[in-house]
């Protein structure tokens, strides 16, 4: 190969291997529109969500009361099962949930009866006469009418108390029922038994409003009720058998472990008792469900609850006679009966000395059977079955 062709090689092997000139750069694309367009997405699904779980929790008691939905569902199954029976049923509190054994009633009544017949424990913690009266009228709006009612009295809830240090007195039940729990009508109708009205109604917004934030335990107790602790499951209710009765979770405590609890006890109600008038909301709620009863032709007979010789010291001369004078005159002016199951049961029978272990709840439901429900029913011989 000669020297000229070997000149032209190189030359053509720098000209193919020089770099061109630089590529421009290339020209940012505007992704603020998409990104505006996907947070207006994810805020438009996020209220279109809060919209629709506030609706169906305006609209369902599952979601919105879960301790009420859930025995209520109960109940219409007993009451599917034995369709035209007599319903023996019984509202009030955990002193309730703890101590009518329903299923104890309902193997006695049924044979009684010559026919099937229904008994069902409706106590929810926490509650009282306002809390009974709402449940009251969701239990006849959803068709339930007992030929029977058993209603509970817990005294305390039957004067007004402060609820709070800036607060106006009120009922006791304003302490544990929240206007999340209720309706729109029944916030207004709690309101008006002296429920703190600017506080109830924020938390009634809220659960319709922010339901994902103000129901997150309702729900979650739903779907996942391990990650929360107990008294925030709402599963009160889901715990019980299927007549509604919240079994013991022990049968005998120590004599320490009963002065301890009795103390606890103390501690809540003492300061309660020693004044105790019965002319506070809850007085006058109980009143109205007396008066919804008669209405609603639903024969109706109030319980005071068994208490321990201890729990009873607690009550001055003074307030016991209130309560006994008040309870007499609603029972002359309503036509119902007063069961005053208050000295039935020794201390043994309780663990703080108003909750009964299952010994109590078997002899108090055996007593109450024999001497208020089986009187109830046997004088009217044939026929129909009262309130039905």
């Amino acid at each position: 190969m000669n020297l000229t062709t070997r000149v032209a090689g190189r030359l053509r092997s720098a000209l193919v291997a020089r770099p061109g000139p630089p590529a421009a750069p290339p020209v940012p694309r505007d992704r603020r529109p998409k990104a505006a367009v996907a947070v207006a997405v994810g805020a438009a699904a996020a209220v279109v969500l809060q919209l629709a779980l506030g609706v169906a929790t305006e609209l369902s008691l599952y979601l919105r009361d879960p301790g009420y939905a859930d025995k209520e569902l109960r109940l219409a199954r007993q009451e599917k099962a034995n369709p035209g029976a007599p319903a023996v049923v019984m509202l009030g509190t955990s002193r309730t949930g703890f101590a009518f054994h329903a299923g104890r009633v309902h193997e006695h009544l049924a044979p009684a009866l010559g026919g099937p017949a229904v008994a069902f424990n409706f106590g929810i913690p926490a509650s009282g006469p306002v809390t009974h009266l709402v449940y009251l009228r969701r239990l006849i709006a959803d068709g339930h009418r007992p030929a029977l009612l058993l209603v509970e009295v817990l005294p305390p809830t039957l004067a007004d108390v402060p609820v709070g240090p800036a607060l106006p007195a009120g009922p006791l039940e304003a302490r544990f029922l929240f206007g999340d729990r209720l309706r729109h009508a029944e916030a207004e109708a709690v309101i008006g038994y002296g429920f703190p009205a600017a506080e109830v109604r924020k938390k009634w917004r809220g659960s319709v409003f922010t339901p994902w934030y103000t129901s997150r335990f309702p729900l979650l107790g739903r779907l996942a009720p391990s990650a929360l602790p107990w008294h925030l499951r709402f599963d009160w209710s889901r715990s019980c058998d299927e007549l509604g009765w919240s079994s013991p979770i022990t049968d005998s405590v120590t004599p320490e472990e009963y002065e301890a609890a009795l103390g606890r006890a103390a501690a809540e109600y003492k300061a309660v008792l020693a004044d105790m008038h019965p002319t506070g909301g809850g007085a006058k709620a109980l009143a109205d469900l007396l008066a919804l009863c008669r209405e609603q032709g639903i024969p109706a007979q109030l319980v005071l609850m068994p208490e321990s010789a201890g729990f009873r010291a607690l009550y001055p001369p003074a307030t016991t006679a209130r309560l006994y004078q008040f309870l007499s005159g609603l029972c002359s002016e309503h036509g119902c009966g007063l069961i005053d199951a208050r000295t039935w049961l020794p201390d043994s029978a309780f663990t703080d000395g108003h909750h009964m272990l299952r010994p109590g709840a078997e002899a108090f439901s055996d007593r109450l059977l024999r001497e208020v429900i089986l009187p109830f029913f046997r004088p009217r011989g044939p026929g129909p079955p009262p309130g039905r």
